[in-house]
């Protein structure tokens, strides 16, 4: 839906992607222990959204639950990777869900970026390198703080700035439809 979204209004619209930490501190963790409820809760996304999950990620990764999900780290390869590609850090983001939720990679682990710098044409040892740089970790920090200053609490959430001032578009799924009217109204009242 997301990309979607970028294909009909990105001409238009700036439109930014940016990680909250949804999953940090002592929330990380096992997911049979942090979040048990997507073992029953991924069929209800899959009616929603259309979306399938992959084989690997339901039979292997869901079924034993010992992945570890922790938002820092896929969120310092989405700071990467706005260092390369600012404008591709949309469909980046997606590919970072694709990763967990298609291909069942674990997104704590250097080889899963490596492989999708190396898909980017990027260098994958440098990406590496740079995710853990100090540089990196602080422009985490500052965009997690500036998420929470917006008060989203949860994931995903769509807004719509306009005069330095946010909009809530969605919080939680919305069918690109209705997005799509609501930017047309928004957009037309103008």
């Amino acid at each position: 839906m997301i990309n979607r979204l970028v294909e009909e209004w990105g001409q238009t619209l700036d439109v930014h992607v940016y990680a909250g930490g949804m999953v940090v501190g002592d929330r990380v963790g096992e997911l049979k222990t942090v979040a048990p409820y997507i073992e029953t809760g991924y069929k209800r996304v899959e009616e929603l959204t259309g979306i399938t999950f992959g084989d690997v990620f339901v039979k292997d990764v869901l079924a034993k639950g010992e992945l570890v999900l922790d938002s820092v780290i896929p969120a310092r390869a989405l700071a990467v990777y706005r260092h390369y590609d600012l404008v591709g850090s949309v469909q980046f983001a997606h590919r970072l869900q694709q990763a967990l939720y298609r291909d069942g990679l674990d997104l704590s682990s250097d080889d899963t970026y490596r492989r999708l710098a190396t898909e980017k044409d990027l260098n994958p040892e440098d990406f590496v390198l740079l995710m853990k740089s100090e540089t990196i970790r602080n422009a985490v920090d500052q965009e997690f703080e500036y998420v929470a200053s917006l008060g989203i609490t949860g994931f995903p959430t769509l807004l719509y700035e306009e005069n330095y001032e946010a909009h809530l578009l969605s919080q939680g799924y919305s069918t690109f439809e209705d997005l799509d009217t609501m930017l047309r109204v928004i957009r037309g009242s103008h």
